[in-house]
């Protein structure tokens, strides 16, 4: 029996010891790119598993694998992904080949991610390098030019407030609706400014979802698109470090080139009796004489008021020091970041510090923990003075007054407030001091026993706190008497503010997924559901009058102009979604979503909505025919359809009847009392904007994946917009009339991607694209009473249009005036030399001759480009890069007004370009004849100071040099990276005095600014 017992055990032994062996097979190498260097962090996996190692600093790994015919899938971002099938213990070196756009790079797209090649919506992606390789303080501004289907507008370059104005595929909403984006990072979505704000050191990817079934899983928030973005996590293997460093400075893209003193006085002169013949010239000959020969600069100077304010140049420093590795158990990427900018004035600095730590711990074979937090700190330090009031001083102070004296002192320049007092840092100071903390907690469980099932939990808790203190106070000018001596301006009393806020958010999220093949069909499903609030809260208060400036706090100042307000706010948002992606063979693709939102902004029966997309694709090269068609690397035909929403709308809580407070308006007992007038009448029918698009493309990769090209037209039609019928309405209706859902408005165009790559030898390669965009909008419904002109008519023409007289020359003398029809309300001040407007209509629909405001009529497009593109092209060569960016835009407008315009407006400066005049001897000359009157017939809105803001700028250039050799290897550095770089180097433009991306007409706006960058990154 005994006997038995044993051979029964030795039995056992000899059926398991194959299969203990096979427990231990063990496979290791290197792995390298295609020019024979090793690739730290390469992810190897075990398919179908999350276990997997990655590759050490010298590209080297091990591992075991379970059991023969194991498949172990090598991936690494940007190269193209490598499966082997594994059969016995082995040396396995692999070389993975660069890819840009590689088929096989995974998208991350809403809530997920897929492989490039099953994309069937529209998603572009900015990679890592190129965010780096941008040195902007805000990351909006590295996406202009670099992603077709984003149009961009950057009004400001005032550090810490040089957001990019993002428009994904164009303006599709009027009224109050914004058109910004949603932003999204990692999952959670997070505000535009939290995006700006980030180092882009510590991101991996930023994807841009542009269409229906791309956008349509974030329903009510996705009408306007979607900015995705990926932040950089561990890879396990040794400590990574990296610690970039970059220093420049930045100076004006364009100043205005405004005259000196003595052109300025002799066309004053000549205005003043254009005006008045009888009158006497405003300045002497002596006086001219002094302004030409310029020996009397305190009596008699010749200021550039531009120069002083923003003639110099200011410095900006950037430091980010990250670490990354970990184990197989727990991997991590840490970044801490500094970012230091100085205005072109010493009373402007903004300053910011970003830390962020992305933990991954996988707590057994099924269960993953994420832990993302991050954090920021932004230090702003600005004159008390708003950017407005500076550079409505520096755009129009007349250079015959001093701004300082040659003993130092501060002028008064006549009646005009000195913008060298405005930007003292004597005259006090605004301080704005925020603080956000973000969080981002995950746990995904693997369901035992049903392979590709999972579920996921999210909570997301963020937190931001805010300070503001302004205090305003007397800096003393001076004017200079007659007799040499100085009077001092009066002293004004010292004011003071205070505002603090702060707010927070919650988000919840429930996540099921499943992803699995079977045989020739490839099936994954997500369901979700969220929930988020957010709340927040703020105080204001003012005092001013301050007799000392010792205690700056609000108890000290007098009570009798106090100001005190506070507020408080709170949004909840509960959301469920579903989302199918099925393929068959690879080559039939097909993806569906609905999404069903139910937000507190509007009345309970309005609040549900539901968003459904579709989209399909076909992998034509995968079918047989097109085997034998060898220049044809890649061709995917894809269409997408959905519907989704927009519920960033003006006016919270339409559907409730609203009072407005007037203070101290009614006397009761002879004491003022605080009363009521009634609101906007309410509405409850009201909901969100709801936005129907299309799109249909085709991706193409030819001639062994060298060349590129990507094509889609879209088209979007975006109804339910809010507005009132104040246009289709008598205005002795006797209430304010609510918003409505009644407006309308149809966008569409077209995207077009080339890029072209060559590797030429081992040392040489070089790549060349372009993107380019047309988007066009029409108003097809905006509630216009049927006997509005048609010129005034916005029904059937772009969205944000401008509108005024069609300028159509200048008076040329005396019988042309005579003969042409003339403006009514100004008979009396107009003649030859004056602009001439067409007589287009009058109140029988017909030309009458003369001009009133039946002549208005449509003019353009507005501000916003139809047209964006971009260019991007470099070089490498053993080490050394040579790369740019131009960036493009056409078909936009910008009215001129005001000082970045007319001659003497308010007394102000001219501009170099009013040499160029009309006068009885110049009788073709381009601008009018000048005058001093700014209210006139000349400087009526028309389309002869409508110029094309059309522009192609250099938006950016690199030259680096990236060291590799045994010196750095001894101190433990991989590789050392020197790099020069420059931003916005020059532009192309027709259009005069200010910066063709700016949006303020008047010229009132801190300039975009021109960045020379010098940098240094190390890794270890």
């Amino acid at each position: 029996m005994k006997r038995f017992r044993l051979l029964i055990v030795l039995l056992v032994f000899s059926l398991a010891l194959p299969e203990a062996f096979a427990q231990n097979i063990s496979v290791s190498g290197t792995v390298k790119d295609k020019l024979g260097k090793e690739i730290p962090g390469v992810s190897i996996i075990i398919k179908g598993t999350t276990n997997g190692v990655s590759t050490t600093a010298d590209g080297k790994y091990a591992i075991t694998v379970p059991k023969a015919g194991t498949t172990l899938v090598f991936s690494f971002i940007g190269m193209t992904t490598q499966e082997f099938l594994i059969t016995k213990s082995e040396t396995l070196n692999v070389t993975l080949d660069e890819a840009a756009n590689s088929l096989n790079d995974v998208v991350i797209v809403g809530f997920g991610s897929q492989k490039r090649s099953n994309v069937t919506g529209s998603v572009a992606t900015v990679n890592s390098k190129q965010l780096v390789q941008t040195p902007v303080g805000d990351l909006s501004n590295a996406l202009a030019g670099r992603t077709p289907g984003v149009i961009t507008k950057q009004p400001s370059g005032e550090p810490g407030a040089d957001g990019t104005q993002i428009f994904i595929r164009g303006n599709s909403t009027f009224g109050g609706g914004t058109m910004e984006p949603l932003f999204v990072i990692d999952g959670i979505v997070r505000s535009g400014r939290d995006f700006g704000q980030m180092d882009p050191n510590e991101i991996e990817s930023v994807s841009i979802l542009k269409d229906a079934s791309s956008a349509a899983i974030f329903g009510v928030k996705g009408a306007n698109g979607v900015v995705l973005v990926t932040t950089k996590r561990g890879k396990a293997g040794q400590l990574s470090a990296n610690y970039s460093f970059n220093y420049g400075f930045s100076q004006v893209t364009r100043l205005p080139d405004a005259l000196g003193s003595y052109e300025y006085a002799v066309l004053y002169n000549e205005a003043k009796l254009n005006d008045n013949p009888n009158a006497t010239p405003e300045f002497s000959l002596d006086r001219l004489e002094s302004f030409r020969n310029g020996n009397d600069p305190d009596v008699n100077p010749n200021t550039n008021w531009m120069d002083l304010v923003l003639g110099g140049t200011a410095p900006r420093m950037q430091h980010n020091l990250s670490l990354s590795g970990g184990t197989e158990k727990t991997k991590y990427f840490t970044s801490f970041g500094y970012l230091d900018e100085d205005g072109l004035y010493s009373s402007l600095n903004y300053r910011r510090y970003n830390v962020r730590s992305n933990v991954d711990i996988q707590a057994t074979p099924t269960t993953k923990v994420s832990i993302d937090l991050s954090a920021r700190m932004e230090n702003k330090q600005s004159p008390p003075a708003s950017i407005d009031n500076i550079f409505e001083h520096t755009m129009r102070n007349p250079p015959i007054f001093p701004a300082r004296f040659s003993n130092g002192l501060l002028a008064a320049p006549g009646v005009y407030p000195n913008p060298l007092a405005l930007i003292s840092e004597e005259s006090g100071y605004n301080r704005n001091s925020s603080n956000f903390f973000l969080s981002n907690f995950q746990v995904v469980q693997q369901i035992p026993g049903v392979e590709g099932l999972s579920i996921k939990g999210v909570l997301a808790f963020d937190r931001n706190f805010n300070y503001n203190k302004i205090w305003n106070q007397w800096v003393p000018l001076y004017i200079r008497n007659a007799d040499g001596t100085y009077t001092v301006s009066a002293q004004s009393k010292s004011s003071l503010s205070k505002g603090y806020g702060e707010g927070q958010g919650l988000e919840l999220q429930g996540h099921i997924n499943y992803d699995r093949r079977f045989g020739k069909h490839g099936i994954s499903a997500l369901a979700l559901v969220l929930q988020k609030e957010n709340q927040g809260t703020g105080i204001y208060g003012a005092r001013n009058s301050y007799e000392s400036s010792a205690l700056q706090i609000l108890n000290f100042g007098p009570a009798l102009n106090e100001v005190l307000s506070d507020g408080e706010s709170k949004t909840a948002l509960r959301s469920a979604a579903f989302r199918l992606n099925y393929d068959f063979d690879g080559k039939y693709l097909f993806q569906a979503s609905l999404r069903r939102d139910e937000s507190e902004n509007f009345a309970p029966k309005e609040r549900v909505g539901y968003f459904p997309a579709f989209s399909a694709g076909w992998l034509i090269t995968r079918e047989s025919f097109m085997q034998n068609v060898k220049f044809v690397d890649f061709l995917k035909l894809k269409a997408s359809y959905g519907t989704l929403g927009s519920d960033r709308i003006p006016s919270r809580f339409g559907y409730y009847n609203r009072y407005n407070l007037v203070p101290n308006a009614y006397p009761f007992g002879g004491v003022p009392n605080t009363g009521l007038t009634p609101g906007a009448i309410a509405n409850e029918n009201l909901t969100w904007e709801t936005s129907i698009k299309m799109d249909a493309g085709v991706e193409a990769k030819l001639f062994k994946n060298q060349l590129s090209v990507d094509f889609t037209l879209f088209k979007e039609r975006r109804k339910d917009i809010l507005a009132t019928r104040s246009l289709s309405v008598p205005l002795s209706f006797g209430a304010a009339l609510p918003s409505e859902n009644i407006g309308i408005v149809e966008n569409k165009g077209l995207e077009l991607v080339l890029n072209h790559n060559k590797q030429l030898s081992t040392n040489w390669s070089y790549f060349i694209g372009g993107n380019f965009t047309y988007a066009k909008n029409k108003i097809i419904e905006a509630a216009e009473a049927s006997n509005i002109p048609e010129g005034k008519r916005i029904t059937g023409r772009p969205n944000g249009g401008y509108y005024g007289y069609k300028a159509v020359g200048i008076f040329r003398d005396a019988a042309d005036y005579a003969a042409s029809p003339k403006p009514t309300a100004f008979l009396n001040s107009t003649g030859p030399g004056d602009i001439k407007y067409q007589d287009i209509s009058g109140p029988n629909g017909t030309p009458d001759g003369v001009i009133d405001d039946f002549d208005i009529t449509y003019l353009g497009n507005g501000t916003l480009p139809q047209i964006l593109y971009g260019i991007n092209g470099g070089v490498n060569f053993k080490g050394f890069e040579l790369n740019f960016l131009l960036q493009g835009a056409a078909q936009s407008q910008q009215l001129l007004t005001q000082n970045a315009a007319w001659a003497f407006h308010n007394g102000g400066r001219v501009n170099a370009e009013w040499l160029d005049r009309w006068t009885p001897a110049r009788p073709d000359a381009p601008l009018p004849r000048l005058t001093l009157n700014t209210n006139g017939n000349n400087y009526l809105v028309s389309s002869f100071w409508l110029q094309n803001s059309s522009y192609i700028r250099l938006k950016n250039v690199e030259f680096a040099y990236t060291l590799k050799n045994k010196v750095l290897e001894k101190i433990g550095a991989k590789n050392l990276r020197i790099y020069a770089q420059g931003q916005n180097l020059f532009t192309i433009t027709d259009l005069l005095n200010l910066d063709p991306e700016n949006t303020n007409g008047i010229g009132r706006y801190y300039p975009q600014q021109k960045t020379y960058t010098f940098g240094v990154n190390i890794q270890f």
